[in-house]
């Protein structure tokens, strides 16, 4: 019987993405190249090779390769097992007599739900450079005086936003290399969850990272269940919003969507940097995507905290499903060391090449005559601000085109800068 359950969850989840329905439509004109669905659907390739691995599991589409290209059609045998399922589950059946687990809880029973369940646990997404840090710096504040913990994900092993967070009243798991919702750390979010249901928090934040695709949280969050024997109480996920860059995003990176689908309250981020017309927009783009959970703006990384009073989860839109992060489409990392200071025109004008190539680089640099500064690169914009001291200048990169990033980093650092520095994965 469990197999039959299984055979039905992936047949349900082949056809309850509107994606998904879009190619099959596609495939009942006959057999089609990968690169044509890619062309048909407007998909990346990797965002269509996950979708085509929930069609192939669920027996209703076949692949078969040619060369370099996987070619699909649906699959008549496995369509029809799939309509046997369907008809099968639509059959009317006597109903029990009888639940025992209708029957009421006893007030110690009760009781046990609330202690194992008083750890209330935050999820915080959105893109790169979105604002997660900033906000959970302003809920930090303030719930100054409350027993919080933290859980980060940084996609680099370098720990910057973890340095900016750090503080002797704050426990605090760092996870990097890769994104939690990853078949890759999984395991040790789950660990890092386990080890946090021991302490005696009022509040547990996890702050994820911006290549994060959280649509397997609950799952996750049922794991740690298991492996630790006791429950959070899961309150939502929050997903910032750049206002700056998101229109731009939300086309390119498959990521974006999946955090606004899968969020319960939406933060518009800097939106006192854009016009009422491109708020409009970003406000029709959200609700496009996800219609009814909580939106708010920030501004400074300000936002109403009477989101903590609220039971976000009547504001979810899509149930959980596979995330699209996966160890295969793991973005490449570099990270620079550097000894001395440099100019600030000068990294500027190093960064600038190196734009359309990199999803974000960010770290800590001695900037000449200013003194040490924690450097942002977003989309086009480059920020600077004043920082603690570090023991040396570093910076992370996250790159768009894999390692052939390497080579465009070491050509603008030795044309705009021509220092020695140390380049490394």
């Amino acid at each position: 019987m469990a197999d039959i359950y299984e055979q039905r969850a992936k047949v349900f989840k082949a056809f309850c993405d509107e994606r998904r329905q879009k190619i099959l439509e596609l495939l009942q004109q006959g057999e089609q190249c990968a690169c044509k669905l890619i062309e048909g659907t407007g998909m990346a390739q990797s965002t269509l090779s996950y979708h085509m691995k929930i069609l192939c599991e669920s027996g209703i589409v076949r692949g078969r390769e040619v060369g370099k290209w996987t070619h699909y059609s649906i699959d008549p045998q496995g369509s029809q097992a799939a309509l046997a399922l369907l008809k099968e589950i639509t059959t009317v059946q006597e109903a029990a007599t009888a639940c025992p687990a209708c029957t009421p809880k006893t007030e110690i029973e009760t009781k046990k739900e609330c202690i194992s369940m008083n750890t209330k646990l935050y999820v915080l997404t959105g893109f790169l450079g979105s604002g997660k840090t900033t906000l959970l710096l302003k809920i930090l504040e303030h719930l100054k005086g409350h027993r919080v913990g933290i859980i980060q994900n940084e996609f680099g092993k370098l720990s910057i936003d973890g340095d900016i967070l750090r503080n002797d009243d704050i426990q605090m798991i760092e996870i990097t290399r890769g994104s939690i919702f990853c078949s890759c750390l999984k395991l040790s979010f789950v660990a890092a969850l386990s080890e946090m249901a021991q302490q005696d928090f009022e509040y547990l934040f996890v702050e994820s990272s911006g290549l994060g695709d959280p649509s397997n949280v609950e799952e996750i969050l049922n794991a740690a269940k298991i492996a630790s024997g006791k429950e959070f109480d899961f309150r939502g996920v929050l997903c910032m919003v750049d206002a700056l860059h998101f229109l731009q995003q939300v086309e390119d990176e498959e990521t974006v969507n999946r955090q606004l689908k899968h969020c319960h309250l939406a933060a518009i981020t800097k939106s006192d940097l854009v016009d009422p017309e491109q708020m409009q927009a970003i406000t029709e783009k959200i609700r496009a995507i996800n219609p009814i959970c909580l939106l708010e703006e920030s501004k400074m990384g300000a936002l109403p905290m009477d989101f903590l009073q609220k039971d976000l989860l009547l504001y979810q839109w899509a149930e959980g499903e596979e995330s699209l992060n996966l160890k295969e489409n793991k973005p490449k990392t570099l990270f620079m060391d550097f000894d001395g200071e440099v100019a600030q025109d000068k990294l500027v004008a190093f960064f600038q090449p190196l734009i359309p190539s990199i999803y974000r680089s960010k770290g800590f640099f001695r900037i000449a005559g200013q003194g040490w500064m924690q450097v942002d690169v977003v989309g086009s914009t480059i920020d600077f601000k004043p920082c603690e001291p570090a023991e040396k200048s570093q910076l992370v990169f996250i790159s768009k085109i894999g390692p052939a990033v390497i080579k465009e980093i070491m050509t603008a650092w030795q044309t705009h800068v021509g220092l020695p520095m140390k380049l490394k994965n």
